[in-house]
C-alpha cells in the first residue's frame, strides 16, 4: 500500500479557556505522548527511504527531537523555554502567564531543517484586555490569539488528536465567555446604558436646575451627564471582561477575586438604586 500523500490540517481558534498549572501540565504531558505516537510513525516512514547503514542514527536522532520544548512568558515580562518538565520544575516558572506556545515540529526543524508528516502547535494567550484602552471599539469582540492546529498524512492522528485538544478545551470553559463575542456591549448599551443615562440626568435634575440659571447651560450639561454616564459604563465593560478573560490561567495570587467584589458592589448598588426609581415610578 503507497502512503497517503494527501495533507490533512486542521485548525481552530480558542475561544473560552479557564485552566490551571495542574491540568495544564497534564495537558502538555498528554500531547507529549502523542508527539512520541507521530515520532513513531516517522521512524517507521524512513525505513524504506533510508540506506541500512544509516537508518539506526536517523531514528536516534527523530526520536531525540520527540520531546515537546514549549516556552513560556510571564506577565512581568520573563520567559521560559524548554522541555515540560525543565519549565514547568523551574524556581522561576512565572506566577502569572501571559502566554505558552509549544510545536512538536520544532526540534526537527531547528535541529536537521526536517518537517515531519505529522505535527501540532498550540498557542495559548493568557493576555488580560486592558480597562482604560479605547483603541478598539467595545462592539468587537476581545482579541485574543489563542488557537491550535494539528496537520499530517495520518488522518487517523490528525482527527484524534486534534478531537482530542478541542474536547480538552471545551470542558474548561471560562466564566462569561459570552461578554467577550461582538456587538454584547451594543446589547448592554441598548437595553440598560441609554436607559440609566436619562435616569442619570433624571436624578441630577435638582442639583443642575439650581446650580445653572442659564437654559443654554443646564441642557448642555444634561446631554454631558447623559454621555458621561454611557462612557462610564463603557469602562465597567472593559473592567468586566478584564475581571472575567476569555483565555484564563488560574492563579493562586490572582488579584481578580478582590477587584471582582469591588465590582459586583459598585454595580448592585447602581442597579438597585435604578430598579428602585424605576418601580416608584410605576407603582
Amino acid at each position: 500500500m503507497s502512503d497517503n500523500i494527501v495533507k490533512n490540517k486542521l485548525y481552530k481558534p480558542i475561544e473560552s479557556l479557564a485552566i490551571n498549572r495542574e491540568d495544564l501540565l497534564r495537558f502538555l504531558q498528554t500531547l507529549q505522548e502523542r508527539a512520541n505516537s507521530a515520532c513513531d510513525m516517522e521512524c517507521n516512514h524512513v525505513d524504506s527511504l533510508v540506506p541500512l547503514d544509516n537508518l539506526e542514527k536517523i531514528k536516534e536522532n527523530l526520536k531525540g527531537c520527540s520531546t515537546l520544548k514549549l516556552t513560556v512568558v510571564g506577565s512581568d515580562g520573563e520567559e521560559l523555554f524548554g522541555t515540560i518538565d525543565e519549565v514547568f520544575d523551574s524556581v522561576s516558572f512565572p506566577e502569572h502567564i501571559e502566554s505558552l506556545y509549544v510545536n512538536s515540529g520544532l526540534l526537527y526543524e531547528s535541529q536537521f531543517n526536517y518537517y515531519p508528516r505529522n505535527r501540532f502547535n498550540v498557542l495559548l494567550d493568557f493576555s488580560r484586555p486592558k480597562v482604560f484602552d479605547f483603541s478598539f471599539l467595545p462592539s468587537d469582540k476581545t482579541p485574543n490569539n489563542s488557537n491550535f492546529s494539528v496537520e499530517g498524512y495520518d488522518n487517523t492522528w490528525v482527527n484524534g488528536v486534534f478531537n482530542e485538544m478541542d474536547n480538552f478545551f471545551d470542558r474548561r470553559s471560562s466564566r462569561f465567555s459570552g461578554i467577550h463575542k461582538n456587538s454584547i456591549y451594543d446589547i448592554i448599551v441598548w437595553s440598560l446604558g441609554i436607559p440609566m443615562g436619562f435616569w442619570s440626568c433624571f436624578k441630577l435634575g435638582s442639583f443642575i436646575s439650581g446650580v445653572f440659571t442659564s437654559n443654554f447651560m443646564e441642557n448642555a450639561f444634561y446631554v454631558y451627564v447623559f454621555f458621561l454616564s454611557l462612557f462610564i459604563l463603557r469602562i465597567l465593560f472593559h473592567y468586566f471582561r478584564w475581571l472575567y478573560p476569555k483565555i484564563q490561567y488560574k492563579s493562586t495570587k490572582d488579584i481578580s477575586t478582590i477587584h471582582r467584589g469591588f465590582f459586583y458592589i459598585i454595580t448592585t448598588g447602581i442597579i438597585s438604586a435604578f430598579l428602585y426609581d424605576i418601580l416608584g415610578l410605576l407603582f
